[in-house]
């Protein structure tokens, strides 16, 4: 039996049945993915939840550690009436208060504490220096007192002493115990007179995480911030010895590359342990400069999904089923009015010819099914036409071409059609070359060329809104033009006027001085300010003010100083490494003079006459925050001198500077002097 043989009824069951299977089947299937992706997603999101609140929970522990050295610290600094007796009390009675610490202690410079030291030399806790550095621990098992050891070469006191700030230390052993110190200094009258801390096993820690189970055989344990193991349930050889990096697992190494950087995050690998594939989650503990990890076998964490997963798979298929039964239930319904539709197409077909297209079939009488495809092919013969010559005229209009016409010769609502379409694509491509000509002169910023208004409704909507944001833009653009000049001059006349006043003061002040050396250092800062003047100048000249290329503006200002500087020229070296930088007036002069500042100082005290050396300045711009570092690799800065409280005009005007732009100073003297200015 041939297929155009084939009865209506049948057909349509076929397509129908078969049509909504498909769509069935592709949106059932479609669901599934979706579904299965979103509980996915959920599982991951749990599993790094779960190793969040461990990693908080962590963090709020050693924040306690934390606050305890600090209450030490703080209450050795704050008492000058208390006895070495009294202070080992207290060490004593913190440690009863916290048994979870290893140790608590204070440790004093020589003779800082009570100026006695020699009073007590190889006393209870102290040593034969006799200095005060009482260590109350439980490392032996009982509560008991020694003397502080190592001292003078560990961490944990050189590192407060160094910079006078507090310290957890990496995870080090200590008597041949595991543990991390959370050390706080002690200070008086803003010197550094020893260190106030506690001590923790991390034996605990261990104990703790081999305890956590995550799903049915996931574990956890913790590393220190290099990757070295602190804890692990079942390679307790490797804590303190081995780091992620030893696994020699690149999944391993990715991972402990991003808790050197503080960073959380997962990793799918092979567990060398279980020889199961795993998800690694890790998430930073910010204080003790730790992270929590939490390993969970892929197939368990995703055991839900695959339920999940098989669960609707049968419900799907049972649909499918119950829905190809639906289906053919309606295809059935629907073959027994066909035949009733059938008689009204000649009727349809009729009124089509003569334009009229609003008629509608009724379906109560019945009649033969020939007379469809002849009432079909008299309605294509008399809408096929209309329907691709305005097809032909929308796609032109659609692609710019608005010359385009209709060439129908057609009656009847056919024709109102066609010359609608004419009309509107004739007024549309009038307003667009006005309105083209008019915003070419904007882009040239001429804006006396005016829209001119068409039509009814949106179009003069249209073009009435864009001639008058045409107006709006001109007499804006007037107005800018006129303030930006009046403020640049304002800006560039307030800064050169003061530059001058600088100047002139300098030099009637250097005129009351006799000490040649004194007249010479206000001739100096007086050369400075006549440095930055130029560099101002040129910056003047320049077309925008409001954001200055800063990176340029430093180049020239050194180059300024190492003229100024001939003398020293041959043997100084001047080291650059600038990133591009714009910054606004307010913050390119303080910095601007914050350069003069360090570079003259480094030229003047940094090396002796004739002395072979270099002097650095680096600006580097990285995530929003600004870096300007000063240095050189002269004699260093006084060891004795802080250089926020010394009387050197210089330096106070630098600190005076940096704090008026929100930025903060670090002072490294490890290598000569480095002056590290932060902006935010």
């Amino acid at each position: 039996m041939k297929w155009k043989n084939t009865s209506l009824k049948f057909r349509l069951i076929l397509y129908i049945v078969t049509g909504t299977l498909l769509v069935l089947a592709a949106s059932t299937a479609m669901t599934i993915s979706t579904v299965t992706t979103q509980e996915e997603e959920l599982a991951y999101q749990q599993s790094i939840e779960m190793a969040r609140n461990y990693a908080n929970e962590f963090n709020g522990d050693m924040e306690t550690n934390f606050a305890i050295a600090e209450t030490i610290a703080v209450s050795m600094g704050s008492y000058d009436s208390m006895s070495r007796e009294e202070a080992s009390n207290m060490l004593h009675n913190l440690l009863v208060e916290h048994p979870h610490l290893l140790g608590t202690y204070v440790a004093y410079e020589p003779d800082a504490f009570d100026g006695n030291d020699h009073l007590y030399v190889n006393s209870i806790g102290h040593d034969s220096t006799g200095r005060f550095i009482p260590y109350w621990n439980k490392i032996d098992g009982p509560i008991e007192i020694d003397p502080l050891l190592n001292y003078e070469t560990l961490d944990y006191y050189q590192l407060p002493k160094s910079t006078k700030n507090e310290v957890i230390t990496e995870p080090y052993y200590y008597e041949g115990v595991f543990l991390v110190s959370y050390v706080s200094p002690i200070m008086k009258n803003g010197e550094f007179v020893g260190i106030g801390g506690v001590d923790v096993s991390l034996n605990y820690l261990d104990e703790i995480t081999s305890e956590i189970k995550a799903f049915d055989t996931g574990y956890a344990f913790m590393t220190g911030n290099t990757g070295i193991l602190v804890s692990h349930p079942t390679r307790k050889e490797g804590i303190g010895e081995k780091t992620l990096y030893d696994l020699g697992i690149e999944e391993f190494s990715k991972a402990a590359d991003d808790i050197k950087e503080g960073k959380s995050g997962h990793v799918e690998t092979i567990d060398p342990i279980t020889g199961k594939e795993v998800v690694m989650f890790y998430e930073p503990i910010e204080t003790g400069n730790f992270s929590f990890i939490l390993v969970i076998p892929k197939d368990e964490m995703l055991a839900g999904v695959h339920t999940l997963s098989d669960k609707l798979l049968h419900i799907s298929f049972v649909a499918i089923i119950f829905m190809a039964g639906i289906s053919y239930l309606i295809a059935l319904s629907f073959t027994r009015p066909i035949k009733e539709i059938v008689s009204d197409f000649k009727s349809i077909s009729n009124d089509a010819v003569r334009g009229k297209l609003d008629s509608r079939a009724e379906t109560d009488v019945e009649s033969d099914f020939k007379e469809i495809p002849m009432g079909l092919n008299e309605i294509l013969d008399a809408v096929i036409t209309p329907i691709r010559d305005t097809i032909r005229l929308t796609n032109a209009l659609a692609k710019g071409n608005l010359s385009e016409r209709s060439h129908l010769n057609v009656k009847g609502e056919f024709r109102q059609l066609a010359d609608t379409l004419d009309n509107f694509a004739e007024l549309l491509d009038t307003i667009i070359k006005d309105l083209s000509q008019v915003l070419t002169s904007v882009q040239k910023n001429d804006f006396s060329r005016e829209v001119q208004v068409y039509g009814g409704g949106d179009f003069r909507i249209l073009t009435e809104g864009i001639e008058k944001t045409r107006e709006t833009l001109s007499r804006m653009m007037d107005e800018r033009e006129k303030i930006e000049e009046i403020r640049k001059k304002e800006i560039h006349h307030r800064i050169k006027n003061n530059l001058q006043v600088i100047s002139s003061l300098l030099d009637l002040e250097s005129d009351k001085f006799e000490d040649e050396e004194i007249i010479e250092a206000f001739k100096e800062s007086q050369n400075r300010v006549i440095s930055m003047a130029l560099v101002h100048e040129e910056l003047y000249r320049s077309q925008d003010m409001e954001s200055i290329d800063f990176s340029d503006y430093l180049v020239k200002l050194v180059n300024e100083l190492l003229y100024s500087y001939a003398i020293n020229k041959e043997c100084i070296k001047v080291k650059m490494n600038v990133d591009p930088t714009f910054l606004d007036m307010d913050t390119a002069i303080p910095l601007g003079m914050i350069v003069n500042e360090l570079v003259s100082n480094s030229f003047k005290h940094a090396f002796k006459p004739g002395e072979k050396g270099e002097i650095y300045v680096y600006l580097n711009l990285e995530n929003r925050k600004l870096t300007l570092t000063v240095g050189d690799n002269g004699v260093g800065f006084p060891d004795d001198i802080d250089f926020k409280e010394t009387e050197s005009l210089g330096l106070q005007l630098v600190t005076t500077l940096t704090s008026q732009i929100d930025g903060t100073i670090e002072l490294d003297r490890s290598k000569g002097t480095k002056f590290k200015i932060i902006l935010k």
